[in-house]
Formats: C-alpha cells, sequence, structure tokens
C-alpha cells in the first residue's frame, strides 16, 4: 500500500515546512519544531505530503483515522471497478414458449448483475432456407426484454448464425 511508504512525525527531515490542517486550511510557514509541539499538543501525528527542494508540504492530522479512511476508500473503488461480463443466450429455431419464458428468466437474473446480453440463433440443416422466420424469432425474443435492456444494435446474420447485444437499462 502507498500509506507504508508515508513520512510521518521523526521521520520527516526538513527545517522549514508549511504546515496544513483539516480545520483551517493552510496555517502558515514555520520550523518542524514548532509543528512537532503543535502536533503534540492536539495529539496528532504530522505526515509529509509533498517534497520540492527547498518546500515541504506537512499535514497535521490523526493517522489512524487518515489509514481507516484510505482503506474505505480503496474498497469503494474495488466495488466500482467490478465490470459485468458478457453473458450468452442460445436459443434455436424449434424453441417452444415455455422454453421461451425460463430464458427471459435466465435474462431478468442478468439484468440484475448490469451484465451484458448476446443473445445467438443458430441454424442448422434446413433451417438455412428459413432465415426471415428465424429473424423473426430473435426479434420477437428482444422485444419481450425491452423493460430490462435495450438493444445495442440491429440483428446481424452471419452466414447461418444470428447475434444481438443487449445492454442493461439503469
Amino acid at each position: 500500500m502507498k500509506d507504508k511508504r508515508k513520512v510521518l512525525n521523526d521521520r520527516i527531515r526538513a527545517h522549514n515546512i508549511q504546515l496544513i490542517s483539516d480545520e483551517d486550511g493552510n496555517l502558515w510557514d514555520m520550523t518542524l519544531s514548532e509543528a512537532k509541539t503543535i502536533a503534540a499538543e492536539k495529539g496528532l501525528d504530522l505526515m509529509e505530503m509533498w517534497k520540492n527542494g527547498d518546500t515541504t508540504i506537512v499535514k497535521i492530522l490523526d493517522y489512524g483515522k487518515f489509514l481507516y479512511r484510505q482503506k474505505k476508500q480503496n474498497q469503494k473503488n474495488k466495488q466500482r471497478s467490478k465490470t459485468p461480463e458478457l453473458k450468452t443466450l442460445r436459443i434455436t429455431f424449434k424453441i417452444w414458449d415455455h422454453d421461451l419464458a425460463v430464458k427471459r428468466k435466465q435474462a431478468e437474473k442478468f439484468a440484475e448483475g448490469w451484465h451484458a446480453l448476446k443473445i445467438s440463433l443458430m441454424l442448422r440443416g434446413r433451417e438455412n432456407h428459413y432465415g426471415d422466420l428465424a429473424m423473426e424469432k430473435i426479434n420477437n425474443f428482444v422485444t419481450s426484454l425491452e423493460d430490462i435492456y435495450k438493444a445495442d444494435g440491429e440483428v446481424r446474420r452471419t452466414r447461418n448464425i444470428f447475434n444481438v447485444m443487449l445492454k442493461a437499462k439503469k
């Protein structure tokens, strides 16, 4: 973690510093010994924030609270960074209404997790002659999902496979 590399209290090697406080903001330029006495009076720590040549900026804070807040912020960032997976549903040309209802329930579960959805329909053998019916079947299924998903584009046909991408509505 980055906070292990922070320079605290007695490890700060500077003579003149600029002290920053959470409550007051930028206080003033002072010596390190004066800043240590102020921190000791308040029961807080000094942490080196930035150092560039002669200028050293030191913040007076409770280091335990700082670590706690940083840990909580890292947890929130980790939760936000989870990307939803791409889920795939395959339907067939001869699928029955009940099976479509089961696939719809699966799609609803995927929508709860904000997953993107790819629906594919593959034609086999003699089914290839009925591409217009297959297009109608997949479009009907996509329209049945309109309340939870929005189409990312049109249904595309690649030889004997029909594909459409859907994104969860927010």
